[in-house]
């Protein structure tokens, strides 16, 4: 019997959730797969995800050739590609500022490494916990002492309009990816695709895209300029497109698109083009030197964003712009012990943060949780956690050191609620300080007596979605435990990146029996699940064990259940095993 013909559905699992499946029409399938060459299980994956037959021929072209637009389609590119061009041919001093996460360091490397052999580039990074998010009055003094008046900022200033506004004699450009209500009426150039009245249809693309854009568009100008004909070298542009992948990845912006293309191709780039920071983490974890979405999300990304968190935000910078491995080797070891602190403390912050939400606001449908003891380098992961653990949307707060009165919070998105939207609402209601971000997550700072008018803000925002509603999750497929092989996992890889707006596949394990579980520092479960003709299949639960689904789990040992999870491969003692990632579970 062919299992994935059966329908398979109405399943109400333990997390509160409605499984289904329902199989893809087989005249579909057959007709498909003339045409490419695919199994009728990845042919329903890519259905499910909106990609068929009409579409599938471009989404499976992952060339740099065919994706890359000509970047001027974003407003001010060529406006601010005019002025940069003029600050090099004429040896200016360029300051650049960043962001203390992921994507603004790897944009502030990116743009320097660029500009670095060319002309005299400072590049600043605010500090999380003195300076705040983007530019600031003290950055600005500092590069009016050095003579500068170009101030490129990346991944941040699309909303600080009235700090730009002050800064006379400095051209601003902004290389942003934030939703921002303002056009081009922010400094001397404003490229973000957000910007409303953009027509590029790049608005999905993370801020360091942005700027690889612009140095493609520059490196065009320069030629067009003859610049390279006077002994400067060319560059090859391909050895950033790695660090465009990693940024990609670490935002959680869609994979879709161009972002496809730049993660697709960015890991398969990274053997010819190494960069000595990343090579030291990797080194520092033993971790392969094949890097692969994992490795960006769990091993590299939280590395160099420690830095940041726990209060060094120039360390993840350094890491990546420094050519000597000496240096980057000793960074990597100060960002692995100072990730380690942010793990200690981030924990020890959820637990506090936990048992005032089940004692207080267990009935917020959008959570505005307010702490005072919380380290304000790991609320944004807090929030995280409490997105997906309470499967809402998550406004985590911390007071200011010394400023008891200002709160400072982070915000994650659950479902269809676009969080950076809400936050620009409440920007614009003068419910905030300030704030801003993109559909998925945000940043804001507000004074303590509005936070009621904040929480009101929010919870009328989301009156229309019933969240006590059950969420209805479609699997890809049903499987056995005898059908899963290395062979089918690596399929089913490829067709990745998976991530925001491209979802890992899931799939339902019908009738499977646990065996051999052990817990993993009360946090995790390791187990495998048997099928009815004793064929296994390694599996974990991560941070589940205090949680309905870890319970679930561990009174259940020996019996059967239902199962859904997700495929990957586990690589252990040189050695690569499937491994089923256990997301949810249903008793049979």
């Amino acid at each position: 019997m062919d299992i994935q013909s059966l329908k398979f559905e109405g399943i109400n699992s333990i997390s509160n959730n409605t499984w289904y499946y329902r199989p893809l029409n087989k005249e579909l399938i057959k007709q498909t797969k003339k045409q490419f060459d695919l199994d009728g299980l990845l042919l329903t994956i890519l259905a499910n995800r909106g990609i068929e037959a009409t579409n599938l021929k471009k989404f499976l072209d992952h060339s740099l050739r065919n994706n890359i637009p000509d970047p001027k389609v974003i407003n001010d590119m060529e406006k601010a590609i005019k002025r940069i061009s003029k600050a090099v041919l004429n040896e200016e001093q360029i300051g650049i500022i960043g962001d203390y996460d992921v994507d603004g360091i790897v944009s502030a490397s990116i743009l320097y490494n660029y500009l670095k052999p060319y002309c005299h580039v400072i590049v600043k990074i605010p500090d999380r916990f003195t300076d705040g998010y983007g530019p600031n009055e003290r950055f600005i003094e500092e590069f009016k002492q050095n003579n500068i008046n170009l101030v490129i900022t990346v991944d941040c200033g699309s909303n600080s309009a009235d700090l730009i506004s002050k800064a006379s004699n400095i051209d601003f450009i902004i290389f942003d990816h934030h939703q921002t209500d303002h056009l081009g009426d922010i400094g001397f150039a404003n490229v973000n695709p957000n910007r409303n009245d953009d027509k590029s249809g790049l608005s999905y693309l993370a801020a360091a895209s942005v700027v690889f854009l612009a140095i493609i568009s520059l490196n065009r100008e320069l030629k067009n300029q003859s610049f390279f004909k006077r002994g400067q070298p060319d560059r090859d542009l391909l050895q950033f497109v790695p660090l465009v992948a990693l940024a990609t990845i670490a935002d959680v912006v869609p994979l879709c698109k161009l972002n496809r293309a730049f993660v697709k191709q960015g890991l398969k780039l990274y053997e010819r083009y190494n960069n000595n920071g990343i090579d030291s983490i990797l080194r520092q974890n033993n971790s392969k030197s094949n890097i692969t979405p994992q490795d960006i999300g769990y091993v590299i990304s939280p590395m160099i964003n420690a830095g940041g968190r726990m209060g060094n935000s120039n360390l993840g910078f350094e890491l990546l712009t420094s050519d000597r491995i000496e240096v980057t080797d000793k960074i990597a070891a100060e960002l692995k012990s100072l990730n380690e602190s942010r793990k200690s403390k981030e924990q020890y912050c959820l637990d506090l943060a936990i048992e005032k939400y089940e004692c207080n606001h267990k009935n917020e449908s959008i959570i505005t949780l307010e702490l005072d003891a919380l380290h304000i380098g790991v609320i944004g992961l807090i929030a995280s956690r409490f997105k997906d653990r309470y499967q809402k949307t998550s406004c985590i707060m911390t007071s200011l050191s010394g400023e008891d009165q200002i709160l400072i919070g982070s915000a994650r998105s659950s479902g269809d609620v676009n969080i950076g939207e809400l936050i620009e609402g409440a920007l614009s209601n003068r419910i905030l300080i300030s704030g801003g971000g993109h559909k998925m997550a945000a940043g804001f700072k507000l004074h303590r007596k509005n936070l009621n008018l904040f929480r009101n803000f929010l919870t009328k925002a989301e009156l229309a979605l019933d969240t006590n509603e059950k969420k209805m999750i479609k699997a890809d497929g049903l499987l056995m435990a005898s059908a899963v092989t290395n062979e089918l996992v690596e399929k089913i890889i490829d067709l990745g990146p998976f991530g925001n707006s491209f979802e890992e596949p899931l799939f339902i394990f019908p009738g499977h029996r646990i065996q051999e579980l052990t817990a993993l520092n009360n946090q995790h479960l390791k187990l495998k699940i048997c099928d009815s003709d004793g064929f296994r299949i390694n599996a974990i639960s991560f941070r589940t064990f205090d949680l309905p689904l870890g319970h679930l789990l561990r009174e259940n040992q020996n019996k059967r259940l239902h199962f859904l999870g997700r495929l990957a491969m586990n690589f252990w003692n040189n050695k690569a095993t499937p491994q089923l990632i256990i997301d949810d579970a249903a008793i049979t």
